[in-house]
């Protein structure tokens, strides 16, 4: 085999390094942080905090705010007034309507990251070309003290892409406040009625009608690597949202020992209960929490086997389970059934049949039935046990009564069946990582449960998840630098010269970045 030519020269000193020390000389000290948030969120005390904190590490820092940096530099078909609406939510509906102007003109759902990226990439040319005088190669890398954060990201896309290029040099802050209280900070921001807000807040979360170019904050905020709960309801700066950022950085830069608080166990003991499921929709995990912090009992979604508890792969016959049957799901076989059965009834309405007769009619009907009613929502055809009932029945078979007044930590919001288990189970909060539109819960059992976080009476309180990620909880809480010096004494090490916990080659950066906004060029809204 013919060895690999290596065109690179390096003078006689460099030739006396390992390859390992080359390498790790082109390694940078720069860090990128992505903010996702649904709209009306309390995120000014945050994005303080994040500069505060990263002075602390003497850290440079660029803040790219992707709707004033892309979309009011190339939108220009906002509109200066709606009829009936307010210059405020004008201004709202123009940002909104520029992001998906952007991405549907580039075909790229992740047109304002790769925007950003191309931004990073000529700062840091300019960096490059002031300080060595020119773009940097094997022989000179600058290690940098520098973070750029990302405001805000509004579809997976832009995340996948950005965990693409900085892989594990890229974090993800995700900032949720109660829905009550964005409703009030965009009515005092921006001067909107009711409706105006409501309008906005659906868009924001979830935007239906953008032809698949539009926002998606709700699917976006759930692949967070830090997870921050912001409420007026416990607002203090100092020892809540700067604490946080701080511990935050501390596992980012293992600046100190960290280890994980009772509900970051008790979230990842039910992010990994999850990988369980077999099921065909979604893996869904729970865990049920003591008040001194122990775990009681996991859950996950799965099919129930006689004899008690779930089908499992050490089985040898789990032909119960729900991908075994078909291949098919049952949920939704019976939801076609249900359809075609009442489009069945409505065709033989005398008065209807010729109205039937028409050809697409009847495909067009059901469709409407099956996928644009509530039939589509019904969850009561699953042959699978939901993961919060299936940790409140083992917890109750292992502990009794002990599972009274703990905490329930569940991947997703608990449907309106699991809604009633929770609340006859005696269990007092729940706390959740990704939304489930389909549930009623509140709907049902608003007398014994709110989302208020406020809330002073008896009811089970169903809340956003705060804390590490399960995503990365081992990479987080696993130590990467000797904690102890050869005396035995505690390392320690100064917030001014730690270099984060995972870095990477800027010359590796450099090829994934022009990679990313190699077709920005050939655009030509962006370039008249």
């Amino acid at each position: 085999m013919e060895a690999i030519k290596v065109t690179q020269s390096f003078p006689d000193q460099e030739k006396q390094k390992s390859a390992k020390e080359r390498v790790l000389e082109t390694y940078s000290d720069e860090i990128i942080i992505g903010l996702c948030a649904p709209i009306g969120s309390l995120k000014s005390d945050v994005k303080k905090a994040l500069i505060e904190v990263l002075g602390e590490y003497k850290y440079d820092i660029q803040y790219i705010r992707l709707s004033e940096m892309y979309i009011d530099k190339y939108y220009k078909n906002g509109v200066t007034s709606i009829d009936g609406k307010s210059p405020g939510y004008v201004n709202l509906f123009n940002k909104i309507k520029g992001g998906d102007f952007l991405r549907s003109e580039s075909k790229s759902k992740s047109i304002l990251v790769e925007l950003a990226i191309q931004d990073i990439t000529l700062e840091r040319q300019e960096f490059f070309q002031k300080e060595v005088g020119k773009i940097p190669d094997a022989t000179d890398i600058l290690s940098r003290r520098k973070c750029y954060i990302i405001d805000s990201l509004k579809n997976k896309e832009e995340l996948s892409l950005l965990r693409s290029i900085y892989k594990e040099l890229f974090y993800c802050i995700s900032i949720f406040s109660p829905k009550h209280e964005r409703h009030e900070n965009l009515r005092q921001q921006f001067d909107l009625t009711d409706n105006e807000i409501k309008d906005i807040m659906d868009i924001d979360e979830f935007e239906v009608n953008s032809k698949g170019f539009g926002q998606d904050v709700r699917n976006t905020f759930v692949d967070a690597d830090f997870f921050m709960r912001v409420s007026n309801a416990k607002k203090d700066y100092e020892t809540e949202i700067k604490e946080k950022v701080k511990r935050y950085f501390k596992i980012i830069f293992e600046s100190e020992i960290v280890t994980p608080f009772n509900h970051e166990k008790a979230m990842y003991a039910a992010k990994s209960a999850a990988g369980n499921s077999a099921c065909l929709s979604r893996q869904v995990g729970a865990s049920i929490m003591s008040n001194d912090g122990t775990i009681l009992s996991k859950g996950w979604n799965d099919v129930p086997r006689a004899g008690g508890n779930l089908y499992n792969e050490d089985d040898q016959n789990d032909d119960g389970r729900c991908f075994s049957l078909n291949g098919y799901c049952r949920n939704d076989a019976n939801k076609d059934f249900l359809s075609n059965e009442i489009i069945s009834q409505i065709e033989n309405i005398p008065q209807l049949k010729e109205v039937f007769e028409k050809v697409g009619v009847k495909k067009q009907a059901l469709d409407l039935i099956r996928n644009s009613s509530k039939i589509r929502d019904l969850i009561e055809f699953s042959r699978s046990v939901h993961a919060e009932m299936h940790a409140i029945i083992i917890g109750s078979q292992i502990c009794g009564d002990k599972i009274v007044g703990c905490k329930l930590f569940t991947t997703t919001y608990p449907c309106h069946n699991c809604a009633r288990h929770i609340i006859l189970a005696g269990i007092k909060e729940v706390y959740y990582i990704e939304p489930y539109t389909k549930s009623l819960c509140l709907d049902l059992h608003s007398d014994a449960i709110t989302e208020d976080e406020s809330d002073k009476s008896n009811k089970v309180k169903i809340l956003v998840y705060d804390g590490v990620a399960p995503r990365r909880y081992l990479e987080f809480f696993s130590k990467s630098r000797s904690r102890k010096k050869d005396d035995g004494s505690k390392s320690s090490y100064g917030k001014d010269t730690i270099g984060p916990k995972v870095r990477m080659s800027l010359q590796a950066l450099k090829t994934l970045e022009e990679q990313a906004i190699h077709s920005l060029k050939n655009l030509e809204f962006l370039n008249p």
